[in-house]
């Protein structure tokens, strides 16, 4: 069993004599489930409670709710550990197996609203515990419930997405669960993407129990992690990566992929008119990919994937017809790029440019009654200038749909220890006493 690597172009010709702009879909497919019932993947999570003053009454409520059924859902032979974060740092459970969940639970209960927003150092807290156990386990995350308003300590959201990026490199992958109206999507949809894992937000826990519920199975039946895509385009030939996908090397990292599910990217080739008139008549390669990812431990790769085409004239180029599959993710990858720069338009309060990219989304939904479902929300939002609403929505969908179809999961098998896996920043807070202010 191993992921097999597809590409797919639009459309299976070039037009001579012309610059040709050509979509090629990328598929990461993963193998089916082996037969019988497969091994059940040991997870280790850390869950990170924000308690700060924002999060008083209803969204610390939910966000306990949260934590409990997850920490419900645990088998003994799990590992769990549980931070609470305000001006403090509590280590309300260092990570241990979850075979007492009611005390667990009972520990949860008793966290209490505690001053500022010390974000950075609540989830830095819950990956040291994450990391502790990081070689034993099979899937390690950290999951932080907050409103994502961090006001004392780090705060720039970007040298916290690195952080958050240093930590999946080492197997400690991060999702972000964003409670009440009010929390700051930027930070918290930056540290999801950085970290491997997963943005999602609510306003009560109800909201967020389905994407609780999908990243709990999805974790369970991870096949690979670390997945890289590497693109060699043929000379003269300009490649362009259209998901908005996170730099890895010299590659792209692909959402992780479990059992019987697939990672896809949309890539762009732009290939100049001389260049196509030497394909007439023969087939000439134009790109060749690759992967790379994480198993066991292990690092293994896919066999390479080649795109060659020939060129026709204009008569029997508009004889070949697209490939639906590829337009239609093409088509998803523009209308969550007319999203995200609609939530751009938003923040910024230029509302006139959000009515016209909206405009211009519609359009290209035209056809699609799940992007049109997509947009119902956004206009209600932009019809009623709410601008909190309409920027978390647009950014979270953007998201999310540039992966719709990928499973994201996570897997932690290393052969390194806890302590060489840790960052430099997580090693100064240790030395500087701030690793466990609490319990």
């Amino acid at each position: 069993m191993t992921i097999e690597l597809k590409l797919t172009p639009r459309k299976s010709a070039l037009l001579a004599g012309h610059d040709n702009t050509l979509d090629v879909l990328v598929r990461a497919i993963g193998p089916q489930p082996p037969e019988g019932t497969p091994r059940r993947r040991r997870l280790n999570l850390a869950l990170v409670i924000d308690c700060s003053g924002s999060m008083q009454g209803q969204p610390l409520d939910e966000a306990k709710r949260c934590a409990k059924a997850v920490v419900g859902q645990l088998k003994a032979e799990d590992f769990v550990s549980v931070i609470s974060y305000g001006s403090e740092i509590t280590v309300v459970s260092r990570a241990a197996p979850a075979s007492d969940p009611a005390k667990i639970c009972a520990l949860i209960d008793g966290i209490e609203i505690n001053g500022m927003t010390a974000l950075h150092d609540g989830w830095a807290a819950g990956a040291e515990q994450a990391a502790i156990h990081v070689k034993t386990a099979d899937v390690t995350r950290v999951l932080l419930l907050s409103d994502g308003n961090a006001n004392e300590g780090l705060t720039d959201p970007a040298k916290i997405a690195e952080h958050c990026s240093q930590m999946a490199a080492v197997g400690v992958s991060t999702s972000t669960y964003g409670l009440g109206e009010s929390f700051n999507e930027e930070l918290m949809f930056a540290m999801a993407r950085s970290g491997g894992g997963n943005a999602y937000y609510g306003k009560t826990a109800a909201d967020l129990m389905t994407p609780f519920q999908q990243e709990f199975d999805l974790l369970q039946a991870l096949y690979a992690r670390n997945i890289v895509l590497s693109l060699t385009a043929a000379d003269g030939v300009k490649v362009e990566m259209a998901n908005d996908l996170v730099a890895a090397g010299s590659g792209w990292r692909l959402a992780d992929v479990a059992y019987g599910s697939e990672a896809w990217a949309v890539v762009r080739l732009r290939i100049p008119a001389a260049l196509v008139a030497g394909f007439a008549g023969e087939a000439k390669e134009l790109l060749t990919c690759s992967l790379a990812w994480s198993r066991d431990g292990e690092t293994q790769a896919a066999d390479t994937a080649n795109l060659a085409l020939t060129s026709l004239d204009a008569a029997a180029y508009g004889a070949v017809a697209e490939d639906e599959l590829v337009a239609r993710r093409s088509q998803e990858v523009r209308f969550a790029e007319f999203q995200r720069d609609a939530g751009t338009a938003a923040a910024q309060g230029d509302w006139n440019r959000v009515d016209r990219i909206l405009d211009r989304a519609r359009k290209e939904a035209a056809g699609n009654e799940w992007l049109m479902a997509s947009l119902g929300s956004l206009e209600t939002y932009a019809r009623e200038r709410s601008q909190d609403h309409f920027t978390k929505e647009a950014r979270f969908k953007s998201s999310r749909m540039m992966s719709r179809l990928a499973a994201v999961t996570e897997e932690a098998s290393y052969s390194v220890s806890a302590e060489s896996a840790a960052p430099s920043f997580l090693r100064r807070r240790e030395e500087e006493g701030r690793g466990d202010r609490g319990k």
